[in-house]
């Protein structure tokens, strides 16, 4: 059966109030549907041309019928081949992978994408905004399962595409697993950090993994971008925080221009695909060890910088900076009053993860530990006010300031 598109006003209002469109804020002036594909049961993809006031013209996905999407795309995923300019790529495992029963169910609270959960065995993710060129989810997921064979990365299934641009992924879909922030507040509390031992030697194996992917030294001009932006990133940090923040980290200034010096010195490391976005709540534990997903890199980025290279360290400091944040919402919400156990355990989870790690530079490890958390004020200031907690506790960390 046909399907139709809300009329313009209705259209633009629920894509302005998504959670996927970027433009919060921008007034939407005009919608345009460039091409659809209907799918059997009255289900639908379309590919909307979405203008905005102050922003570039923008391509969205949305979804009709999205509570019966999941088999008819499942089943054109599986058959492969071409609708029009609609491309459907099965992955070698997907075979085996392949419910009988294709009934699908949301998995939770995405953030710019939407997955379901199809015969329990599948999670279908779709890409609401969407950009041609090659895609890190779907490459990299590809190469972990076709060609490095990585078994703590969910097996990638298959994927669409239009006109060259990411559509959606389907992969394996990990069962009753808890997500990072869950089974790491656990340990925190109970003072634990098995996982987080175990997490670290799967980074050095993902990381070895990545490098044979592509790699190549840094270059001198690169190191140089480097510690020009983040000299940058602290000017707009203080130019967004409030009055109090901005007087403490005005204090910590100077010794942050020094420390990001080390960026820019040294030997050039090596640079290699890397996640991109690799923090605690990245990794889900299930029954049978870690799981670490989501390939996409930081979604605000845009698609060509997600897919250049970068240092593995990246990574690590990311991940040792989410252990400080989620230490700081254990503190906060969970286990008050008890702010040196916690903060004994951020200094024992470190020690366990960069020791099952391995070899690393310390001194650059800790220039982008501190980029890091100056970066997590941006992200305070511009999308969550009340994120400022964990990144003031963060940086007083970084800076020498313990709980007493």
């Amino acid at each position: 059966m046909s399907v139709s598109l809300p009329d313009g006003s209705a259209l633009a209002e629920q894509i302005a109030a998504a959670r996927w469109y970027g433009g919060k804020g921008a007034a939407i002036e005009t919608v345009t549907e460039q091409d659809r594909l209907e799918l059997p049961g009255g289900a639908a993809l379309h590919v909307l041309a979405v203008r905005s006031q102050g922003r570039a013209d923008e391509r969205y996905l949305y979804l009709t019928g999205e509570e019966r999407i999941g088999e008819p795309l499942v089943q054109a995923i599986a058959a492969g081949g071409d609708q029009g300019d609609w491309s459907f790529s099965p992955g070698m495992v997907l075979p085996g992978l392949l419910p009988a029963d294709l009934s699908q169910r949301p998995i939770g609270a995405d953030q710019s994408n939407t997955t379901v959960v199809v015969g329990e065995r599948l999670a279908l993710k779709m890409y609401r905004r969407l950009e041609p060129g090659r895609h890190p989810d779907i490459e990299i997921g590809q190469y972990l399962t076709e060609q490095a064979s990585v078994a703590f990365v969910p097996a990638y299934a298959g994927a669409v595409r239009w006109r060259g641009h990411a559509i959606a992924m389907l992969q394996a879909y990990v069962s009753n697993a808890a997500d990072g922030w869950e089974w790491g507040a656990a340990a925190v509390q109970a003072g634990e950090v098995g996982d987080i031992a175990r997490l670290g030697a799967n980074s050095r194996t993902l990381h070895g993994a990545l490098a044979q992917l592509q790699s190549r030294p840094a270059t001198a001009a690169e190191q140089h971008e480097w510690r020009r932006s983040a000299d940058a990133q602290l000017d707009r940090v203080l130019a967004l925080v409030d009055a109090d923040t901005r007087s403490e980290l005005q204090g910590y200034a100077p010794r942050l221009r020094e420390e990001f010096a080390a960026v820019g010195q040294g030997p050039p490391p090596l640079l290699t695909r890397v996640h991109g976005d690799y923090h605690i709540g990245q990794i889900l534990r299930s029954r049978d060890g870690l799981r670490v997903v989501d390939f996409e890199g930081e979604p605000t980025k845009p698609l060509a910088e997600r897919n250049g290279l970068g240092t593995p360290l990246r990574d690590v400091a990311a991940m040792l900076r989410s252990f400080d944040h989620l230490a700081r919402h254990v503190d906060r919400d969970l286990m008050s009053g008890n702010a040196r156990q916690i903060e004994a355990w951020i200094v024992s989870a470190r020690e366990a993860f960069l020791e099952a790690y391995g070899d690393h530079d310390p001194r650059l490890l800790r220039a982008l530990e501190v980029e890091k958390e100056t970066y997590e004020f941006v992200y305070a200031a511009t999308f969550l006010p009340e994120w400022t907690y964990a990144a003031m506790g963060g940086m007083r960390w970084l800076m020498g300031v313990r709980a007493q």
